[in-house]
């Protein structure tokens, strides 16, 4: 996950979403933007630095998991969480809650269908602290309607199973990549 981290910094970096905030002007200014119609009121996403953590027991089974970037707050939360789950293989998830919700579900709406070209799931489960990829938690993004704003956050995530083992860093990597992406829309850091 060490690697992993800092390919993700060099994504999160080239994309420009945090180096100097959500749409800033300057260095330490920040404007308001629009993002899918919502004012963002200079809404400011410090990343963070990569944080790996690792347990014994999620659901009954070790895992290792790596949140960058890692706002959480009490009511906002903006990360994007890589977790390895033995046996189960990898996902990654952008999880978001509050303001951050409310600035990006817009994109997230005008995007679904690249993002569900690229494996991401919607989350449809009520507790937003489980991460496994089952039918229960997760449900294709034709069902995105239904769900928004279900339980007060949202949650996008794709899986890597452990059939593409050797390949898991560079198709992470590019997942990551594509959630980038919805988190910089053209019209609001370029």
């Amino acid at each position: 996950m060490a690697g992993l981290a800092e390919t993700y910094r060099e994504v999160w970096a080239a994309g420009g979403v945090a180096r100097a905030g959500i749409g800033a002007a300057g260095a330490g200014a920040i404007r308001p933007i629009e993002v899918g119609g919502i004012a963002g009121g200079g809404l400011r996403v410090e990343p963070g630095d990569p944080k790996v953590s690792r347990g014994e027991n999620y659901r009954g089974l070790p895992w290792v998991m790596l949140d960058y970037p890692r706002v959480f707050g009490r009511e906002d939360v903006l990360a994007i969480r890589t977790m390895f789950l033995w046996g189960h293989g990898f996902n990654i998830t952008l999880h978001l809650k509050g303001r951050f919700q409310t600035l990006y579900l817009g994109v997230i709406r005008e995007r679904r269908v690249a993002l569900g070209a690229a494996g991401f799931f919607v989350g449809v489960h009520p507790d937003e602290w489980r991460h496994e990829h089952t039918e229960e938690v997760y449900q294709p993004l034709r069902v995105f309607e239904g769900v928004l704003g279900e339980g007060g956050f949202f949650k996008l995530s794709a899986a890597v199973g452990l059939d593409r083992w050797a390949e898991a860093p560079e198709l992470l990597a590019g997942l990551f990549t594509k959630l980038v992406e919805v988190l910089r829309p053209a019209d609001v850091c370029g």
